[in-house]
């Protein structure tokens, strides 16, 4: 492993927080003088920065990395840039060569106590040095600056971090003998970052700093022959590699749909889609810092307004022009109607996010579901949120240093008369943001976020993974409707825009049957085919070097399979070979299992018919929950039998609750049986004092076997309330009543229950009491 390493020397003054300017420089005689470095009086501060100047590496209490030879100090750029870990990259370093004065120092430092109205005089306070050092050494720097023959001696006010402020003069304030203080005269205001109290020290400058650009590149080399496995064949023609294959359409059927809902019509939508030039970078159009950066905020919701009042205009005049059958006055209504699809097919970003969105920062819509209607220009709602929006933006536009019309000077902005001009320079601010934008998402290409709205554009997301190369392969959704696609919606508008399934009887030929759907997504929430297909390629594109560095293992086909979102309970991956001979006990094959769960409510519950009376002593069993028909299997003989019942259940984990909490979990009134969970920890709340902890039991609860005959029971205590599946079984034997339900039900108590021995709503509360009572 080699390594190149770059090293330029650059202008320390570029570095510098002040320097002398230009005029003063030609004022000043230079000449060159030799200066002994004395390690008991000198010292050196060494600083690394990035490229942009963000210091990495401080030191300002005396760097050791030098050395002195014939008394030079002699420093190692490289050597000292390693040292601190930075081995690799770009970076500038930069040495200060000082003495401190005054007896101060990093440990030892002054305070500005007063600074003057022109902020070039400030009053130092110490509460680190001696009195008596704050006179003597204030006398006599203040003496050798007044009487510096040949020289012009200056000093520094050093606030760390490569902060040196220069300073041309100093006296003592020993006013108060008992509080002495230092007056120093500064070359320039002080900048505003330092304030009351700042703490600094004083030091002059015995060298020029001297500052090093070091690039340090390690360059891999491969020593030897080595042997390569092959690859895979990626020149293998398949078809669906690229595309798949389609039906034939053509312009009318890409574009027409029957929807009459929303505002304007779905193809004016699509065609503002079509329109884009460019790629849809992730913007989040609810913060204008994110799109806005030389125009205005308050002028583009304006200009906005301004749309959406044409628009609402065209559809009233062409709602007049669609109630006659004469061949111009329909011929103006199609004029009305292309001049609403041309506002909206030119919509920039914002305007579409305004427009086609429904959340806060959006114009306010009517409805609640997809596509969505807006409310009238002149309704109270739209007005209320425009004058709450307006008042957002103006004050955006007010803190907007960057707006480009802050280049115009003041008098010209403060004449009405230039109202135009002003709003043609922010109309070029909207020109610029929209190449600013770009420019700023360019570094968004290597943020490998998985989610659709954040990192590298979806658009852009199938090339990058062609450019490190992969190949991709289309999939299903490929040869869907452009509505389907780009919007998430059918032709007819609705949201259920899975391609070949349909809800309704008969199922044409091709289709699926499916007449529920269970999603963990917002139901109102639109999902366009196409960005599901570019969602998993944003996965692919995450998880990228793990598939790669996994590939042909059993952990790569479970990433794949998670990225297309198929879990392993339908897809199992197996991987057979000998016994280990580290791992002992890897005969086992564990798996997850799909199965179902029933969550209840405080009024819900499961019938089970377990035993059904059949009035000639006999009965049959079988099992069914509430509103299905039971299985019936074999008979028995009623009272002098005995049977079981087993099922499993699981809690939300402790009760967070302070009220009494029990559970019925079984209940069969013909046998005066119960079957009930009680809670009766304390997780409720924990100790009020420093350093408590829940109870280690906090977990724990009673599983009771009521009698309700008797009121007897017997108690089982284990952790059921650690949020995992428990299985019960219950045997109940000798003389038996036949049973017309087991209920099996959630009720937390207080609540009520429907009990189907009484057919009335029940309240479990009291129910609780009458038991344990």
């Amino acid at each position: 492993m080699d390594k190149i390493v770059n090293i330029q020397n650059v202008d320390p003054n570029t570095l510098q927080l002040q320097n002398y300017s230009s005029e003063d420089e030609a004022l000043i005689s230079n000449f060159t003088q030799d200066i002994s470095f004395n390690p008991t009086e000198d010292y050196l501060e060494y600083f690394i920065l990035d490229l942009n100047q963000n210091i990495l590496f401080s030191n300002t209490a005396g760097y050791p990395g030098y050395t002195i030879q014939d008394e030079k100090v002699v420093i190692y750029p490289q050597e000292n840039l390693e040292t601190q870990g930075y081995d690799e990259g770009q970076y500038y370093t930069i040495y200060n060569f000082l003495k401190r004065k005054l007896s101060s120092s990093p440990n030892s430092t002054f305070y500005i106590q007063d600074i003057s109205t022109d902020r070039t005089e400030l009053r130092l306070n110490t509460t680190a040095i001696p009195n008596i050092d704050v006179v003597d050494l204030t006398t006599q720097f203040a003496f050798d600056i007044a009487n510096a023959s040949g020289s012009y001696l200056d000093f520094y006010l050093n606030f760390g971090n490569n902060k040196l402020v220069i300073a041309n003069n100093i006296a003592l304030d020993n006013t108060n003998p008992s509080d002495p203080t230092v007056l120093i005269k500064l070359y320039e205001p002080l900048s505003e970052e330092f304030t009351f109290n700042t703490q600094c020290w004083v030091v002059e400058q015995i060298a020029e700093s001297q500052a090093y650009q070091i690039e340090l590149t390690t360059i891999f080399s491969i020593d030897g022959q080595l042997n390569y496995i092959g690859g895979p064949n990626f020149n293998l023609n398949i078809q669906d590699q690229i595309n798949n294959s389609t039906p034939y359409q053509n312009l009318n059927t890409l574009k027409s749909n029957t929807s009459l809902l929303g505002s304007g019509s779905l193809q004016s939508q699509i065609n503002s889609i079509l329109a884009e030039k460019g790629i849809e970078i992730n913007i989040d159009y609810s913060d204008y810092s994110q799109f806005i950066y030389f125009s205005s905020a308050q002028t583009r919701l304006e200009n906005f307004y301004y749309k959406l009042s044409l628009i609402e205009g065209y559809t009233y005049s062409g709602s007049l022009s669609g109630n006659s059958s004469e061949t111009y006055i329909s011929s103006s209504k199609i004029i009305w109607n292309n001049k609403i699809d041309d506002i909206i097919t030119n919509f920039d970003g914002y305007e579409y996010y305004l427009y086609f969105n429904s959340e806060s920062h959006a114009w306010p819509k009517v409805n609640s579901t997809a596509p969505y209607k807006n409310y009238s220009v002149g309704s109270t709602v739209a007005i209320s949120w425009l004058n709450n929006q307006l008042e957002s933006a103006s004050f955006y536009d007010q803190e907007n240093k960057d707006a480009l019309v802050n280049t115009i000077p003041s008098y010209l902005r403060e004449d009405s008369n230039n109202d135009q001009y002003m709003l043609f320079t922010q109309m070029i601010g909207q020109h610029f943001d929209s190449i600013w934008v770009y420019l700023k998402d360019i570094t968004n290409k290597f943020d490998t976020d998985n989610r659709l709205e954040y990192g590298i554009s979806k658009d852009i997301i199938a090339q990058a993974i062609r450019d490190l190369g992969v190949k991709i392969y289309q999939n299903n959704f490929s040869s869907t409707d452009l509505y389907s696609a780009l919007l998430g919606l059918t032709l007819s508008g609705s949201n259920f825009n899975i391609p070949y399934v349909t809800g309704s009887l008969p199922t044409p030929t091709g289709f699926e049957y499916i007449n529920k759907f269970i999603t963990a997504s917002d139901p109102n929430a639109l999902e366009p085919l196409d960005d599901v297909n570019k969602e998993i390629y944003k996965r692919i594109y995450h998880n990228l070097p793990y598939l790669l560095k996994k590939k042909g293992t059993p952990e790569s086909l479970r990433l794949l399979s998670n990225i297309y979102g198929v879990p392993d309970t339908i897809l199992r991956i197996n991987e057979f070979s000998g016994k280990s001979t580290e791992t002992t006990n890897n005969w086992d094959n564990f798996q997850n299992q799909f199965n179902y769960e029933f969550f209840t409510t405080s009024s819900g519950y499961v019938r089970v018919p377990f035993l059904i009376d059949t009035g000639s002593g006999n009965g049959r069993y079988g099992a069914a929950i509430y509103g299905d028909s039971y299985y019936s299997g074999d008979s028995f003989n009623e009272g002098s039998s005995s049977f079981s019942i087993e099922f499993r259940f699981k809690t939300m984990g402790i009760p967070t609750s302070p009220s009494r909490y029990n559970q019925i979990l079984a209940y069969a009134p013909e046998n005066n049986f119960a079957l009930v969970l009680e809670y009766t920890g304390t997780g409720y709340t924990s100790g009020s004092y420093s350093g408590s902890i829940p109870d280690p039991e906090n977990q724990y609860g009673d599983l009771k076997c009521i009698d309700l005959s008797t009121g007897n029971f017997e108690t089982l205590t284990l952790p059921f309330f650690d949020g995992g599946w428990w299985s019960v079984m219950y045997n109940l034997s000798g003389e038996l009543t036949p049973i017309e339900d087991w209920i099996l039900d959630y009720q937390p108590s207080p609540g009520k229950g429907f009990w189907e021995d009484t057919g009335k709503w029940y309240d479990s509360e009291q129910w609780y009491d009458d038991i344990f009572s």
